[in-house]
């Protein structure tokens, strides 16, 4: 939930912030260290979700999110979209870190200097939709309507860049069998055979002490968007792209 109760912790540090959808303000908690987070565990609150932005600059996304969900699809697919993904950032000279949703998705963070707002992100993230639609046209769905998407296909949901929206942290626990964990990967990884259930509990501790934070540079390496815009410009004019159904 995310509208905190005056019975939290007085040290916890909560904001008011309005809300497109709700009369009054949201009370937000703002966990930027080890014990409020733990706090919030003891609670019952392990899937942690947070915004694409951060404070104080919460109108600025501090990443692009490409967001892969399944419409009745096998991950396999979603792996075949995310690889494609990163095709493209690699043409578009971006760089991209995918991480498991520790469901049956995939995130691939864009990551980019706080500067633009999220209608600058969202439309970006929509035309690297059309170009991946363009290039597997029968890999892909986007309508927002669930009752309107394709069935057998990578749903690829850009209209999650947007404010308050959020997603599941890296390295958050999630609820489901087996105890998954949401994991950055290394691109190699990326490929068919790969299963989201083998990241969890038991084991991402040890792998996250051999591999390092495979997100550190989400956090640490943002990128600008201009010079990527002005080579999907080139693509779209060598191409005919077609509109998203």
């Amino acid at each position: 939930q995310k509208n905190v109760p005056e019975a939290f912790a007085s040290w916890l540090r909560t904001e008011l912030i309005a809300s497109d959808h709700t009369e009054k303000p949201i009370n937000y908690v703002f966990a930027g260290d080890t014990s409020s987070l733990l706090y919030l565990v003891n609670l019952g609150c392990i899937d942690h979700n947070p915004w694409i932005s951060r404070s104080p600059g919460l109108d600025h996304p501090d990443f692009v999110l490409i967001d892969l969900d399944p419409q009745g699809c096998p991950f396999e697919m979603i792996v075949d979209a995310a690889l494609l993904v990163n095709e493209v950032l690699d043409e578009i000279g971006l760089a991209g870190y995918p991480k498991t949703t520790g469901g049956d998705g995939m995130h691939v963070y864009v990551p980019v200097e706080p500067v633009y707002s999220y209608e600058d992100t969202r439309t970006f993230a929509e035309l690297i939709a059309r170009l991946a639609f363009d290039r597997n046209p029968d890999l892909f769905t986007t309508p927002r309507s669930v009752a309107k998407r394709r069935k057998r296909r990578v749903y690829f949901d850009y209209l999650q860049n947007a404010k308050s929206k959020t997603i599941s942290a890296p390295y958050v626990l999630r609820a489901y069998p087996g105890a998954p964990v949401a994991t950055p990967l290394e691109w190699a990884e990326v490929k068919r055979g790969l299963d989201p259930s083998q990241f969890h509990l038991a084991n991402v501790l040890p792998r996250f002490h051999e591999k390092g934070d495979l997100f550190r540079g989400v956090l640490e390496y943002p990128q600008r968007l201009e010079h990527a815009l002005g080579k999907l410009e080139k693509l779209f004019q060598k191409k005919q792209i077609r509109e998203l159904p």
